[in-house]
């Protein structure tokens, strides 16, 4: 009886370990499912509702990088196999049995980026094509769930693409003991600013509402600002959108990325695998000073260009110039000036840099675009045109059609009528730019405010028929 006994205590001894685990690896949850929204089942690593495959808010891309959540859009990232099954699994309340739900009606479906449906109650289950890491938003309002396939890159000034193209990693590598992805890659960096991304866009629109949409991120970067976000030989966490991330050596890179599924959070690092590059050394502030200007007094005459936007060896400035010359200072006084090597007979050229003033003879408004790394200054005539919606079919390129007016008389720039409602963007055209958001600038509480090294500028809303008048004389600008 005693041994009995002994083997029933042991027994319950063993239950109560069992019953009080939660999810451990592909374990089962034992306890009650708890209110919330999960990802469950054979394609998943998770047998059960659990708080590690539960949906949470997923924070969404506002622009001008501001975000916010919304209590609808809940959202996970995990790894999903080609061969097995999922579902949407929603638990009302404790102790209630949670209600599985499959495919519904497709909503959107774009191989390879999204597909996009409606939640149905004990409907066929969903699968995926490849094995991979996918990122699941469901949207509780409209009772949809958007799944996208998530294969990373890099992007950004440092990368081989450039802004323009992401560099791929490797196929990822899933760990099923430890629960975790990871992707490498061996490539070059220049020194400057990147981004993971993937899908190959800046986030994705998804239904909020019959009206509206929200957008969620595609894109991960540090967690720290400015210059200090950069990587180490040691994993760093990573969060959805935020600042860039910056190198500050070029050189050969070998870049690594992991995501934890269990903590769902998203880190990397990097290793220098060959010799650094060091960039070379290029003034932070570059300034015109001269009597087709203003004077010659740079502590009280200069006024400073415009840094075009990710390119640390280029400026630029639009200036109503007088008869007279001028040249350029890096600084609020004498020391480090330039001008052009050529002696030319009036300012309209495409010059080396030297020592040389540059002379004007016909007043009026130029482009001004100098690009220390090639030792170029060019004075052109003004190229200024709006982009986007406010053309009338969201144009992004440089359309005659929507080029400005330069009055060098009355000294005003002018835009064309725009042709519907949207946010007004406007921006430089000249051959050194390889974006045209590099070199753009807008109107708030009229003056004129440049986008510089900046992020996305605030919106400004315009309407069908208005337009920009633009005054650089004194930096103001109205909408009329």
């Amino acid at each position: 009886m005693k041994k009995i006994c002994n083997y029933i205590s042991m027994f319950i001894l063993l239950l109560l370990a069992v019953t009080s685990c939660k999810d451990n690896d592909n374990w089962t949850i034992i306890e009650e499912a708890q209110p919330g929204t999960y990802v469950v089942g054979s394609a998943t690593i998770f047998s059960g509702e659990a708080s590690t495959s539960a949906l949470k808010p997923v924070k969404l891309d506002l622009g001008d990088g501001l975000s916010e959540t919304k209590p609808e859009i809940i959202g996970i990232y995990t790894w999903l196999k080609a061969g097995g099954e999922f579902n949407i699994s929603v638990c009302k309340a404790v102790g209630e049995e949670p209600v599985h739900y499959g495919k519904g009606e497709v909503v959107e479906e774009v191989p390879d980026v999204i597909s996009i449906c409606n939640l149905s109650a004990g409907g066929p289950a969903f699968t995926v094509a490849s094995d991979g890491l996918y990122n699941i938003i469901v949207n509780t309002s409209l009772n949809q769930v958007s799944i996208l396939p998530v294969s990373w890159g890099i992007i950004g000034a440092a990368t081989e693409g450039a802004w323009d193209k992401e560099t791929p990693f490797n196929a990822p590598k899933f760990d099923a003991t430890s629960t975790t992805v990871e992707w490498e890659m061996s490539t070059t960096l220049n020194a400057g600013e990147f981004k993971f991304r993937y899908s190959g866009n800046w986030g994705y629109e998804i239904p909020y509402d019959a009206a509206s949409k929200v957008k969620i991120f595609t894109d991960v970067t540090g967690t720290k600002e400015g210059t200090d976000n950069v990587l180490t030989e040691g994993f760093s966490s990573m969060e959805t959108g935020g600042a860039n991330l910056v190198t500050n050596i070029g050189g050969q890179f070998s870049v690594y990325m992991k995501y934890d599924i269990r903590a769902g959070q998203f880190s990397a690092r990097y290793v220098l695998t060959g010799e650094p590059v060091v960039p070379p050394a290029y003034p932070e502030n570059l300034f015109i000073v001269g009597d087709a200007f203003q004077g010659w007094t740079p502590e009280t005459d200069a006024e400073e260009c415009i840094p075009v936007n990710g390119t640390p060896s280029s400026f630029w400035k639009i200036a109503y110039l007088n008869p007279g010359g001028f040249k350029f200072t890096v600084k609020l006084g004498w020391g480090g000036d330039f001008g052009i090597a050529e002696e030319n007979a009036d300012a309209i050229g495409e010059y080396t840099k030297g020592g040389n003033n540059i002379n004007v003879t016909t007043p009026g408004y130029y482009l001004i675009y100098v690009n220390l790394e090639d030792n170029t200054v060019s004075v052109t005539d003004v190229n200024i045109y709006l982009v986007g919606k406010v053309n009338g079919a969201d144009s992004w390129e440089y359309e005659e059609a929507n080029k400005f007016t330069v009055d060098n008389v009355a000294k005003k720039i002018t835009s064309p009528a725009f042709a519907a409602d949207g946010d007004l963007r406007m921006c430089i055209k000249h051959p050194g730019l390889s974006d045209w958001w590099r070199a753009e600038f807008n109107i708030y509480e009229g003056k004129i405010e440049y986008r510089g090294n900046g992020g996305d500028q605030p919106a400004v809303p315009v309407k069908a028929g208005q337009k920009a008048v633009l005054d650089f004389t004194d930096g103001t600008g109205v909408i009329q």
